[in-house]
């Protein structure tokens, strides 16, 4: 089961604005945005938790990195997520950083 994922709410405004939406992978989406002035590019992401292996989580940064470095300079890049993300109940350890529903 997986259980990693990512999204974004948007509003009606916000809805009739985009203009493309490119899911890169189960972890980051790229949003894009018409403006009056310039396209805004949201790279929205959710990042593997410290417990991941090292190697899945350099091949995330690797990839959210790919992503940045391929959108137009022209557009207003706006990157937003969680870079150390845990989802679930289990807070065993880290009653005092993290609630029961993380």
């Amino acid at each position: 089961m997986s259980r990693e994922g990512v999204g974004i709410l948007l509003d009606k405004e916000a809805k009739i604005s985009l203009i493309e939406w490119q899911p890169v992978s189960s972890r980051i989406i790229v949003p894009a945005f018409k403006t009056n002035i310039r396209n805004i590019v949201m790279i929205q992401y959710y990042a593997p938790t410290e417990v991941t292996e090292d190697t899945e989580k350099q091949e995330f940064y690797v990839q959210l990195s790919d992503t940045l470095n391929k959108q137009k300079k022209k557009d207003i890049i706006t990157v937003v997520g969680d870079l150390n993300a845990k989802v679930g109940q289990d807070n065993e350890g880290l009653e005092h950083v993290m609630g029961r529903h993380g």
